[in-house]
């Protein structure tokens, strides 16, 4: 529950859009050009989720893309400093590739989650339609309308100012 509000859901607009998460980030107090996860406690220099993390951020910054790794980003603080033993190397490239195959199973059960979200919302939707009294309906009709006519009209708008 810790997590959950520091991600964003982003749904396709059509079948070509990817459906992801992404992690929501805040300017730092040290330098509010600067952003970085919401989860990174500035003051205490570390995760407050640490030990709940996602495995995104156990692997950060290095990534698996199918082939080779990779560093996702040259500017974290860790990256050139100190030694890094065979042992300690190898576990993260392992959890590189873990992240990998579950990023890629979750991309591919994502379209079904989807799917059965959506056929839920609307026939909770179409019960609630159903229930509506006669004025109600009505009201709702007007909306409808109306909203119908404002996208009707940008669209007119737009395509006039492309022309």
């Amino acid at each position: 529950m810790n997590i959950l509000p520091g991600i964003t859901i982003h749904l396709p607009e059509s079948e070509q859009d990817p459906f992801y998460f992404e992690t929501a980030r805040k300017p730092l107090a040290s330098d509010p050009e600067t952003t970085a996860c919401i989860f990174y406690n500035e003051e205490a220099n570390a995760c407050e989720i640490r030990y709940g993390r996602p495995i995104s951020c156990q692997t950060f910054p290095l990534e698996f893309n199918g082939e080779k790794y990779v560093l996702s980003s040259k500017d974290c603080p860790g990256v050139g400093e100190g030694e890094v033993s065979k042992e300690v190397l190898q576990e993260a490239r392992n959890l590189a590739e873990q992240e990998f195959n579950e990023r890629r199973e979750t991309a591919i059960a994502l379209p079904a989650i989807y799917s059965v979200l959506m056929s839920q919302m609307i026939r909770q939707s179409a019960e609630a339609m159903q229930n509506l009294s006669e004025d109600d309906r009505k009201k709702m009709d007007e909306i409808l309308s109306k909203s119908k006519e404002e996208s009707t009209e940008e669209e007119n708008t737009s395509t006039d100012q492309s022309e």
